[in-house]
Order: C-alpha cells, then sequence, then structure tokens
C-alpha cells in the first residue's frame, strides 16, 4: 500500500454550478481512495462542469511522481456517478501502467525445454 503522500493536495473545481461541500468532501475522499504502490500521486486536480443540457461532467488529473500525469473523465446525469466513473478509469489506467512497467523489466525467456544429450554408456561387468 501506499505510505507517503497518502493524501495528496487535492484541488476541486465546480464550473456553471455553485459548489458545495458534500461535493467537494467526496471527489477528496474519492482520490485519496486510489492506493496503489505505483505511481506515487503527488497532486490532484478535479473539474466538475454541468453542461448545458445538465450532463454532469467530471475530470481528473493526476500529477504522479516521475513526470507521470494521468486523467481521465466522464460524463453522466448526475455528479456523484461521475465521479465514481472516472474515478474508476484512473484507477484502471494507473494499474495498465504499472503492469506495463513490471513487464518491461521482467528477464526474458530463452527457451523453456531444454534437451539433454543422451549418451549410451555400456557397463562391462
Amino acid at each position: 500500500m501506499q505510505i507517503r503522500n497518502a493524501n495528496p493536495h487535492v484541488t476541486v473545481t465546480v464550473r456553471h454550478e455553485e459548489t458545495t461541500d458534500s461535493l467537494r468532501e467526496y471527489a477528496t475522499e474519492k482520490i485519496e481512495l486510489i492506493h496503489l504502490d505505483y505511481p506515487k500521486i503527488i497532486e490532484a486536480r478535479v473539474i466538475l462542469d454541468v453542461e448545458g443540457d445538465r450532463r454532469h461532467k467530471a475530470e481528473i488529473i493526476l500529477f504522479c511522481a516521475n513526470h507521470i500525469i494521468i486523467d481521465a473523465s466522464s460524463e453522466t446525469e448526475d455528479m456523484y456517478k461521475s465521479i465514481d466513473f472516472t474515478v474508476a478509469k484512473i484507477a484502471r489506467r494507473m494499474r495498465k501502467h504499472k503492469t506495463r512497467l513490471l513487464k518491461s523489466h521482467r528477464p526474458k525467456r530463452e527457451e523453456t525445454i531444454r534437451y539433454l544429450d543422451e549418451k549410451t554408456t555400456r557397463t562391462t561387468s
């Protein structure tokens, strides 16, 4: 589990709607629940937007260690549902990134089956 940077700095921005404390707290809680070993989250930005036809859009941008930036967005009818879907996308992308790194550092297998030379030896008694 992630030990350092367990509580990254989270900035919540709301556009075209008035901000509520419950919405800010919900987004902050969801970001803090993402616990993966790599990449370590340094800062998180959450942008919540309501578009003209009452579509709620949530966008999350994570600034991680080693200059890694992971972002995702989703759009639904409910803001809380949008935040949930976006956090799920972010977690999936972080897992994929970690898996790619682990696969690139694996030692390559040369041969899986090795054949032994059979020597015919005769024993004399």
